[in-house]
């Protein structure tokens, strides 16, 4: 059963800051949207706290961007 915004979220420090992103592709290696794995040197992962949204502005700028694609435009 799905969670919700756990799944659909992740939260990553870079350098100290803390931002919520979109999640990525379950087929990549990124663990969010804007290409941030969350696992390295710079980075790590922390929870998704309860009722939590994006914070992330690459992330915002991509489904922005994306969002006036449908499903029909892709082979």
């Amino acid at each position: 059963m799905s969670t919700g915004r756990a799944e659909r979220y992740a939260a990553v420090i870079v350098e100290g800051e803390r931002h919520v992103h979109a999640n990525g592709s379950n087929n990549g290696t990124y663990a969010t949207l804007c290409g941030l794995d969350g696992d390295d040197r710079e980075q790590s992962m922390d929870e998704v706290r309860p009722g939590e949204k994006i914070t992330c502005a690459a992330c915002r700028a991509i489904w922005v961007e994306a969002k006036r694609y449908r499903k029909t435009d892709f082979a």
